[in-house]
């Protein structure tokens, strides 16, 4: 079987996350990934149709969505891929309502590195496809 990176849709309006998620993840060495960036849910959407991905990361408060929505109209289009929400929403509630819709992590801003990042990625493809495959 012939190894090939992670292809991650990060979907994140402010630059500063985008550099900082790109910096952490490069300092993981067994995490080999593509990093496929845009800054609207739109734009997150028409990338979704024109190419293949293996996970989508994805900010919550976006330009063109805002909160829980955000999460219910990428899954619409995204259903065979695993979710890792990551956002500045502290918000127990929309956290636990965008696990039991289909996310498979949610994650706070400032509460994890690389590594963490690097495991809620692989471990969100890798539950989707052993529950995929049941």
């Amino acid at each position: 079987m012939k190894y090939k990176p992670k292809r991650v849709l990060l979907v994140e309006d402010d630059p500063q996350h985008v550099e900082a998620i790109d910096a952490m993840l490069k300092r993981v060495p067994e995490f080999d990934f593509l990093l496929t960036q845009c800054y609207k849910l739109q734009d997150g959407l028409e990338l979704l149709k024109s190419k293949e991905f293996d996970a989508i990361l994805l900010d919550l408060g976006l330009p063109d969505s805002k909160g829980l929505n955000t999460f219910l109209e990428i899954r619409k289009h995204a259903l065979n891929l695993p979710i890792v929400i990551f956002t500045s929403l502290f918000d127990e509630e929309i956290a636990i309502k965008a696990l039991k819709s289909g996310a498979q992590e949610y994650l706070f801003k400032g509460e994890y590195d690389g590594q963490d990042l690097a495991k809620a990625i692989n471990h969100s493809i890798a539950r989707l496809e052993y529950s995929s495959s049941l």
